[in-house]
């Protein structure tokens, strides 16, 4: 396995994932909770993402390459916009955030469902993300990617309260920002390199 491919993946992946920036809407979304009830919400969402992500990455390539008639080069144009639109509003307007904590309300189960898993965790800029991982560097990278953010994003959940205390949302927010950066560049990047397969 190429390490510095698994290292890449795994900084862009936890990038879009971005499970620091999103700790105080975790904390929002689970207010009403108890604390065990907030953490089986929290062992919902990274089991239900692991399986969101995995399946995406076994069955992303049959659905979209031969279902839809899909290449390689219009994902990775496609997905670099997403990610891009996502980086944008996660900087300017935050908009995408604020719409999925207007939820009815819902068990721990069904909260760490969704909002939490899909679209917070796993979402559209996460699978695109991990279905070119795969496309570029192969099942064992994306695998391995997907397993250490996920890992990490376990982590962070079960010491979330401690965290936000050390922290603070002052900081919690500049990491956001600057995560959404990072991930702005990413999704041009990915936008190029698509784009570039059209003129060759």
């Amino acid at each position: 396995m190429d390490v510095s491919a698994l290292l890449q993946s795994s900084l862009i992946l936890f990038a879009i994932v971005n499970p620091v920036g999103s700790i105080p809407i975790f904390l929002q979304l689970t207010a009403d909770l108890s604390p065990e009830q907030r953490q089986q919400a929290f062992h919902t969402a990274v089991l239900t993402s692991l399986i969101i992500l995995f399946g995406f990455i076994l069955a992303g390539k049959a659905i979209l390459t031969y279902f839809f008639q899909i290449q390689l080069a219009d994902l990775m144009a496609a997905g670099g916009l997403l990610l891009l639109i996502i980086a944008i509003d996660q900087l300017v307007f935050g908009a995408l955030a604020r719409s999925v904590t207007r939820t009815q309300k819902l068990n721990a189960c069904q909260i760490g469902a969704v909002p939490i898993a899909c679209p917070i965790v796993a979402g559209p800029g996460a699978m695109m993300t991990v279905f070119v991982i795969y496309s570029e560097h192969g099942f064992w990278v994306a695998a391995a990617a997907t397993l250490i953010v996920m890992g990490i994003t376990w982590l962070i959940l079960q010491f979330i309260t401690a965290i936000y205390r050390f922290l603070g949302e002052i900081v919690c927010l500049v990491l956001s920002k600057i995560l959404s950066l990072f991930l702005a560049a990413i999704g041009i990047r990915l936008l190029m390199q698509g784009l570039a397969q059209y003129f060759k």
